[in-house]
């Protein structure tokens, strides 16, 4: 079962999101993932969603919506995770499907990813994507912190 987080799913959210972020090689960020994941639980144009085996958390889904001159309201699929010993059971495609169906409710025109290098080097992901729809655009992302 997947269904859109609240903010009484906090304790069950925060460790998946942790194990993400150091799997994909963002140590420094996970401190941060607390402060931010409260808000995302609290905000209009943000969702997380938790997949259950059971009682038992087993992947996240975190969303953001943004309106852009060339597409208008868009979002974004941030992150997502599955338990390592439930990965290959239909459990992300539920959290990528729920995720879009919030950002369809909410107007958007399209959901874009952005692949970690790591991501990218997987030989495995880049086709998972894009058999959920997703293309690569060409694009690359610059980042400049402020």
């Amino acid at each position: 079962m997947v269904r859109q987080a609240e903010p009484s799913d906090f304790d069950r959210l925060l460790p998946l999101f942790e194990r993400f972020y150091r799997e994909e090689g963002f140590e420094s960020a996970v401190d941060g993932v607390a402060g931010t994941l409260r808000q995302i639980l609290h905000r209009d144009d943000t969702a997380a969603f938790v997949a259950f085996l059971g009682e038992r958390a087993v992947g996240v889904a975190a969303t953001s919506s943004a309106f852009g001159l060339e597409v208008g309201l868009y979002a974004e699929l941030e992150d997502l995770f599955v338990e390592p010993d439930c990965r290959g059971r239909g459990v992300a495609s539920a959290l990528v499907e729920a995720a879009a169906d919030w950002a369809r409710a909410k107007g958007c025109s399209d959901m874009e990813i952005v692949l970690t290098p790591r991501g990218q080097a997987d030989d495995k992901l880049v086709p998972w994507y894009e058999a959920r729809g997703f293309a690569d655009t060409g694009r690359v992302i610059y980042e400049r912190s402020l």
